[in-house]
């Protein structure tokens, strides 16, 4: 009998650990992750006299749309929790000599209209190894108020270790993963 007993415990241990589990599938699926990717060009200007000294390069206006992508990903600003800045890439367009080879370093903030400005990425050491293409280490600060906005702006702040006689056409390439719930699931 106690053998019986035994077996009967495990068997609605088993049962209640797999209840409690597929409950808490159901929590997973009242949340929604996303990535929003924008891109900007921009040129970093010949810097005959500015080595080692830090100068800003600022970028257009980036316009967010987040709500239209948002809503295309079930769900509205208001029920975004977390907005973070996971990639932010730097590319070389023209001229076709050009490397990173003659900067430094690169700080990149991030502010909107409504709010102020934030260190988001940021390469404190970059090779001279001909690269054509950088992916900047970056921060983890909540940007939702940033998205929310309909227009965001970057600022570059670079710091040249070598002269360069021509202006470089560079992308920028952003990506931003959002954690937000379901609109369906909770009330506005």
């Amino acid at each position: 009998m106690t053998g019986m007993k035994r077996s009967v415990y495990i068997i609605t241990g088993l049962i209640a650990a797999i209840l409690l589990v597929a409950g808490g599938c159901d929590k997973f699926r009242q949340y929604t992750n996303f990535d929003l990717g924008y891109t900007q060009q921009f040129t970093i200007p010949a810097s005959s006299q500015l080595i080692n000294l830090p100068f800003n390069v600022l970028t257009p206006d980036v316009t967010t749309n987040s709500e239209s992508q948002y809503d295309n990903n079930g769900t509205t600003s208001k029920l975004v929790d977390n907005v973070t800045l996971t990639k932010f890439n730097l590319a070389i367009n023209s001229p076709s000599q050009a490397s990173f080879d003659f900067l430094k370093s690169l700080e990149v903030y991030i502010s909107s209209p409504s709010q102020p400005e934030v260190l988001v990425a940021y390469d404190d050491n970059i090779p001279q190894t001909g690269l054509r293409s950088l992916d900047l280490t970056t921060r983890d600060v909540n940007l939702n108020n940033y998205l929310q906005d309909a227009s965001y702006k970057v600022r570059v702040k670079a710091v040249t270790d070598q002269s360069v006689s021509y202006d470089v056409d560079v992308t920028a390439s952003e990506t931003f993963h959002i954690k937000a719930k379901l609109k369906n699931l909770f009330k506005k």
